[in-house]
């Protein structure tokens, strides 16, 4: 989850059949769930940077409008399956790029 606006946040939902992104607002101390958009991979991390949505399926950083279009493909870890070490790596990638100022 991450903060968009004062009073909007983006959660990445994933489960075995369902990989989205999810606005959520916060009015009157009540969350009302916005728009959402499909993505076609796994969704472990969010991150908001500049207006723009990076997430990471694990071994993959996705880059995304708000609008949910897929602006890029950041950063892949073609080495084969997915491990620790490989997810933590793709987290930070996410982090560092989040924390650019």
């Amino acid at each position: 989850m991450c903060q968009i606006t004062p009073s909007e946040v983006v959660v990445a939902v994933d489960d075995n059949n369902i990989h989205e992104v999810q606005f959520i607002t916060v009015k009157t101390r009540q969350l009302l769930p916005g728009r959402k958009f499909q993505l076609q991979h796994r969704c472990n991390g969010i991150a908001n940077h500049q207006r723009y949505l990076f997430v990471t399926s694990g071994t993959t950083l996705y880059k995304y409008s708000l609008g949910g279009k897929l602006v890029s493909k950041v950063y892949e870890n073609t080495s084969g399956d997915e491990t620790g070490k490989t997810y933590v790596r793709v987290i930070m990638i996410t982090l560092r790029i989040c924390s650019i100022k």
